[in-house]
């Protein structure tokens, strides 16, 4: 039952305003009583449909033909890039010979299209991305902790030297926060792209659910699947930590033989997507 016609809020006539709907017009979206039928059907009953007030919302709404204004396409013409065509187009000479589709079963066939991709999407796809997305996320938020402790390293290794050799122990640690920056930034970088990726899988599940709940066939018609598009999933990012390689003390090379930082290596791991969906 729908909610909007509960006894708390009931539904009235948008023409008398006074009596009771039980008929709503699935053109014109228009509540109306059994006597205020008439008066609204007046000016051209084909361009009207008046259906049971609970069959509200029910009826496809289908493009009107650009030849014969006042009727409806509800076919296709195979063999004119799938144009929509009414029955009078059908029969013309224009579309002699012609094959021609029905409207509702390309519609019904692309609303399964749209089902299937939206379930893909929100049940195999997006939870991929949101699992890569949580792994930069503990890589990152284990940054810091990583880092310290490569600090520390350096620092039990710089109390085993005079005090002259702690500018040296300073500008590594400096090197260590560059290289920490560009690590946090190699994968901030990749987060980005991914929450970016994850953006338009939210609009177009968006745009999927209009288009699901839509009684517009146009835009059932010429929708079109993304789900290849988003199949194609990133390549996982592992950004190793440097690490610390200490050297027996020379003072003559203090810098040199005090150690030296690995550069950063930043590998990536090819992400293949199942396409078993994870039990529900």
């Amino acid at each position: 039952m729908d909610p909007s016609s509960s006894a708390q809020d009931v539904h009235r006539c948008d023409l008398c305003e006074a009596a009771i709907a039980q008929n709503y017009c699935d053109f014109c979206h228009v509540n109306l009583c059994k006597p205020c039928i008439g008066e609204h059907i007046s000016d051209e009953y084909e361009t009207h449909k008046i259906v049971r007030f609970q069959d509200r919302k029910s009826t496809l709404i289908y493009p009107k033909c650009m030849t014969h204004t006042s009727r409806n396409c509800e076919h296709q013409c195979k063999n004119c890039d799938n144009i929509f065509v009414c029955s009078s187009c059908t029969a013309s000479e224009q579309h002699r010979g012609h094959i021609f589709v029905e409207v509702l079963e390309v519609y019904k066939a692309k609303k399964e299209v749209i089902e299937n991709d939206a379930e893909k999407l929100q049940k195999l796809i997006s939870p991929k991305y949101e699992e890569i997305a949580l792994d930069l996320d503990n890589q990152i938020a284990n940054l810091d902790g990583g880092y310290q402790n490569l600090a520390t390293e350096i620092s039990k290794q710089g109390e085993q030297w005079h005090r002259e050799i702690d500018i040296i122990i300073n500008k590594m640690k400096t090197e260590i926060g560059e290289i920490k920056e560009r690590h946090r930034h190699i994968l901030q970088k990749h987060l980005e792209e991914i929450k970016q990726i994850q953006s338009l899988i939210n609009k177009t599940l968006l745009a999927m659910s209009e288009i699901k709940e839509s009684r517009e066939v146009t835009p059932t018609i010429e929708y079109s699947s993304k789900t290849r598009e988003f199949s194609k999933l990133p390549p996982k990012v592992k950004v190793t930590l440097p690490t610390f390689i200490s050297k027996p003390i020379d003072r003559e090379k203090l810098y040199s033989l005090f150690g030296q930082i690995s550069p950063l290596s930043t590998d990536t791991e090819d992400n293949v997507l199942s396409q078993k969906q994870p039990n529900t």
